[in-house]
């Protein structure tokens, strides 16, 4: 099992996705929907959208050692389920504010010029921008659910 000052890792590495999941969410709706905030936004929210995927799953991991070293009960085993679900969703949430980022940020988007009128089309970029809503929404509300059914598997004994 993974430990930090002998403490299980999972317990330490779970505030960083609790605390930063929901700021990354709130920043990617808030870079969708107010343009004159997106200069501001855009680098510090892709590096803490892809900084969460490996945080993510590292502290699923460590997870899922503390669910092995420990007698699981059925709270445990469903914070588990729902810890599944959250790393996917860190991958889904990175990507869509990559795309998000790569079509209406032009600093960046200079980089990507090989999409040429793929990131000139409108559509294209306001779909983008509200999936990358949508995913800050959807990675929000995974990160409380885990993080709740986790508090209850600890909790409630």
């Amino acid at each position: 099992m993974i430990e930090i000052a002998g403490l299980p890792a999972h317990i330490l590495l779970v505030h960083a996705v609790v605390v930063l999941g929901p700021i990354a969410g709130v920043a990617a709706i808030v870079y969708a929907v107010a343009p004159r905030w997106r200069r501001l936004l855009a680098w510090p929210l892709a590096v803490l959208s892809l900084l969460l995927v490996p945080v993510s799953l590292v502290t699923a991991q460590a997870g899922e050692q503390l669910e092995k070293a420990r007698p699981a009960t059925k709270l445990i085993r469903e914070h588990a389920e729902q810890g599944d679900v959250l790393k996917y969703v860190s991958v889904i949430f990175f990507v869509f504010v990559a795309a998000m980022i790569v079509v209406s940020y032009e600093p960046i988007g200079r980089r990507f010029a090989f999409l040429g009128r793929l990131r000139e089309n409108r559509t294209v970029r306001i779909i983008l921008l509200v999936a990358g809503a949508l995913a800050g929404v959807l990675f929000i509300y995974q990160t409380i659910v885990t993080g709740h059914s986790g508090a209850v598997s600890v909790w409630s004994r």
